[in-house]
């Protein structure tokens, strides 16, 4: 254990504990945190709720992120590389530019999420719910959308090279 300094912050102490090998942070409540660009890569972030916090710029690549909510969380120019964001809730948050590529969102409630410009190249969506999503220039070639839920998704200038959709059809239209 160590000492914790006066005005160091909780971005600080995490960045500290991930550091030092402990990556472990199942269930903690971090709504409303700000953890503008920390780097938390490879770290158990299952369960945890970050609801409504600020994630903007922060490396959370390959994080195990099971059933952890993010909903209104700020992701704007995120790294999500290769996260497990199974069953995770995105509702609402804002990914605008953030990068997840190779993201495992399977059955992930991302409705009304603002995803545009997000690089979702090879993400993996199947059965998630993207109702009313603003995908508007969102790279989404080689991602997996099979019984995905579109219904409202805003897909102008989104880029398809074999992307499997919901039905099942491959889309290739910027291959």
């Amino acid at each position: 254990m160590f000492n914790i300094g006066l005005r160091e912050t909780l971005r600080d102490i995490l960045h500290r504990y991930h550091q030092l090998g402990d990556r472990k942070f199942r269930d903690l409540d971090l709504r409303k945190a700000d953890l503008h660009g920390a780097r938390l890569a490879e770290a158990d972030f299952r369960k945890a709720n970050f609801k409504k916090a600020n994630l903007s710029q922060t490396d959370l690549s390959h994080i195990n992120g099971y059933k952890v909510n993010l909903a209104e969380t700020n992701l704007r120019q995120a790294f999500l590389g290769k996260a497990v964001l199974y069953e995770a809730s995105l509702e609402r948050a804002n990914a605008y530019r953030a990068t997840l590529v190779g993201a495992d969102l399977n059955r992930a409630n991302v409705r009304d999420a603002n995803l545009s410009h997000a690089n979702l190249e090879s993400a993996r969506l199947e059965g998630a719910d993207l109702t009313h999503a603003n995908l508007y220039w969102a790279n989404l070639r080689h991602a997996d959308l099979h019984q995905a839920k579109l219904n409202g998704a805003n897909l102008t200038g989104a880029k398809f090279c074999q992307t499997r959709m919901p039905d099942g059809t491959v889309r290739n239209d910027h291959c």
